[in-house]
């Protein structure tokens, strides 16, 4: 009889075929199995003979190729593709066996999915792996849910082929059901907001400010050098030095101005709205994509519509607009960061997945898109109280925003009078005032909810719940 593989993998897309790879340059046996026979033959074409990877041409040469208990990853599209997969697996599968769905799947989808499998016996593991195609093939970040016997399995396969930061691997167990997926998506989301304020610092100083691609680029670069370093940064910094072949110009200038998006910053919102966690950075970072897409309304409007005369800015002005920027830039994302997390932790509370936060926050530190500096500063906050609500809470943080909420403010202050929208900076100054504040003006609102709707109100003096007529 052949030799069986440790584990197999389905779905031979770009992500797939790296992880395939990923895994076999550890060590590891693998079959791999694609719906589309060609793209198989392909990529068993492309295999260095050095890696022990075996391509299945159906799914039952598949299932037979596996070691007992099976171990079985699926990288294919979220929805229903996934459904569509276990569909034809599921008369192969036998108790014990554990499947692996790596793709950006909703969390409540994974959890309908994993009842679905009970039954039979299969654990089902839902895993959140960023870091995209590089990451996939030298070190992601991965993030697992569901049993933790699922997880202790499989540990040894996720640490090994991880990204590592200070010799750690960034894999780990996010916790029970769907919570490998939810924290993906938070993760999705808070990209959302970092990707905006990106797109918001290079429109303030080209738009707003009139400096050239280029310029805008050594802004950037001068930003690595700090605790702003992060790897959106570090490709922003790439991207706006690409120039195109055609027209010498940088590429950037040519791309579309369309956002486009496949969902995860829209749950991310919605889940939060669920679960009454403010995220006002994610949410606006997903309708400035929302806006950005209705190109054709937006260039009607940029005829017709009356714009207000624009004042010059002085020089010292300029110079002071790009230093309150990177702070206002630091202190943005501090905030989205603590906004994804405060959502994690509710969640975890609210469905009872047990997430441990410094986990998360450990493991996004390599591999992943959100990997920065600052994630760093956010495991040692987390380490002096771990049952803290929301990280803004830490002295450190509170710190920064002495230091830097100034910054904020000076900015958002002229940036309008440029005619540049920032919908995240301005998103994140609100959040932090509202929040911060000890008394906000919801108690006219519920005063006036109770008048029209008799729906009742509590006072600040006394216990209990009251009506009035307000007449």
């Amino acid at each position: 009889m052949p030799e069986r593989s440790y584990v197999g993998l389905i779905g031979l897309g770009v992500m797939g075929e790296n992880l395939a790879i990923n895994i076999a340059s550890h060590g590891y046996s693998i079959s791999v199995y694609n719906r589309t026979t060609e793209r198989t033959r392909d990529f068993e074409k492309r295999i260095p003979q050095s890696l022990n990877i075996k391509a299945t041409y159906s799914v039952g040469d598949f299932i037979k190729s596996l070691e007992r208990p099976r171990r079985v990853i699926l990288m294919v599209k979220a929805g229903k593709p996934v459904d569509e997969v276990l569909t034809l697996l599921r008369p192969y599968l036998d108790a014990g066996d554990v499947v692996f769905d790596c793709g950006n799947s909703f969390f409540r989808d994974t959890e309908r999915r994993q009842e679905e499998l009970q039954g039979l016996g299969v654990i089902f593991m839902g895993v959140g792996v960023s870091g995209g195609e590089e990451g996939a093939l030298k070190g992601p970040s991965i993030m697992v849910g569901g049993e933790e016997s699922g997880y202790e399995q499989s540990r040894e396969l996720w640490e090994s082929i991880a990204a590592k930061a200070d010799g750690e691997p960034c894999a780990g167990y996010m916790g029970r059901a769907g919570a490998g997926h939810f924290v993906k998506m938070t993760h999705n989301g808070i990209e959302y907001a970092l990707l905006q304020l990106i797109a918001e610092s290079y429109d303030i100083m080209t738009w707003g400010l009139g400096l050239s691609t280029a310029e805008a680029r050594d802004v950037f670069a001068e930003w690595l050098d700090g605790e702003l370093r992060s790897y959106l940064l570090e490709i922003t910094v790439d991207a706006l030095s690409y120039l195109d072949e055609e027209t010498g110009k940088p590429l950037v200038e040519l791309v579309l101005d369309k956002a486009e998006q496949k969902g995860t910053g829209k749950w991310t919102s919605q889940t939060a709205l669920d679960l009454g966690i403010p995220t006002p950075s994610i949410d606006a970072a997903v309708v400035a994509r929302i806006i950005s897409s209705h190109k054709q309304l937006r260039e009607k409007l940029s005829r017709k519509t009356v714009k207000p005369r624009l004042n010059e800015l002085s020089y010292v002005e300029k110079e002071d607009l790009i230093e309150n920027l990177k702070k206002a830039f630091h202190l943005s994302s501090i905030l989205s960061y603590a906004q994804g997390l405060h959502l994690i932790k509710q969640a975890s509370n609210e469905y009872s997945y047990g997430t441990d936060l410094i986990n998360v926050v450990k493991v996004w530190r390599n591999g992943c898109i959100i990997r920065s500096n600052l994630l760093e500063r956010i495991v040692k906050a987390l380490g002096d109280d771990p049952s803290m609500e929301n990280i803004l809470l830490h002295r450190e943080f509170i710190e920064i925003i002495a230091y830097e909420e100034q910054g904020l403010r000076s900015l958002l202050s002229v940036v309008k009078r440029l005619d540049t929208p920032t919908p995240v900076f301005d998103a994140s100054l609100n959040y932090l005032i509202a929040l911060r504040r000890g008394r906000l003006p919801a108690s006219l609102i519920q005063a006036l909810r109770d008048r029209f709707g008799s729906h009742g109100y509590e006072r600040i003096d006394k216990p209990g719940r009251f009506h009035s007529s307000w007449r």
